[in-house]
């Protein structure tokens, strides 16, 4: 699904409303500021999130407490089903939406496929924001699988790095493979419902042939 395609979805719309009304109702946290940007980024089974507030042409930290924030259903869950909804087999999903919301017109999501995450003053990450090791584009790619020459480089130098083999999308038989087992996968990616079955690698070498290309350049 393309950011257009997104940004027409009813259920993006509707999550985007429901985000301005707790922002800028007279009791939210937001109610006197012209815009809400909330970045959150998906990493492995976990997420970052931070954000900030615009008033004119200032920008006003937006604090990490529940009291100045979305609330985790309206943001959290509906981002995560933003996700499910944008996955197309094979090509992956996004990994940070960008959400920007007004108060007075319609708000926006961005997404992307790299992780944007903000550095201190002093150049260092913010706790709990440091880049995504393998483990977690790992975790990724098993939820939402991508075929070989889909993943894109700078991911396949995290997994090189790390000497890690990433799940892989297989087009034959619409399923995640990994680990010499395989799950099938849906138009909302991998189905966690259904328990893994066993590959024989002796009997499937091409496709796994082309991950040790990827991975070793042999």
């Amino acid at each position: 699904m393309t950011a257009a395609d997104l940004n027409a979805n009813i259920f993006v719309i509707e999550g985007l409303q429901r985000l301005a009304e707790e922002a800028f109702n007279p009791e939210g946290f937001a109610h006197d500021v012209d815009e809400v940007v909330h970045v959150l980024v998906n990493q492995g089974s976990g997420t970052f999130g931070y954000g900030h507030k615009v008033v004119g042409d200032t920008q006003i930290h937006k604090g990490r407490s529940f009291d100045d924030d979305f609330s985790h259903d309206a943001l959290n869950n509906w981002l995560r089903e933003c996700r499910a909804l944008s996955y197309s087999p094979g090509y992956g999903t996004w990994t940070t939406a960008e959400v920007h919301v007004f108060r007075d017109r319609p708000g926006r999501l961005v997404v992307f496929d790299e992780e944007h995450l903000p550095r201190m003053k002093d150049g260092g990450w913010y706790p709990g924001g440091k880049p995504a090791r393998a483990a977690s584009w790992s975790d990724q790619l098993l939820a939402y699988p991508r075929t070989v020459d889909n993943i894109p480089s700078w991911m396949w130098d995290i997994f090189r790095s790390g000497d890690v083999t990433p799940p892989i999308y297989n087009p034959e038989f619409k399923s995640v493979d990994w680990k010499n087992r395989r799950r099938p996968v849906t138009d909302r990616g991998t189905d966690f419902t259904v328990e893994p079955t066993v590959i024989d690698p002796s009997l499937e070498p091409g496709v796994f042939a082309k991950i040790s290309k990827k991975l070793f350049g042999a």
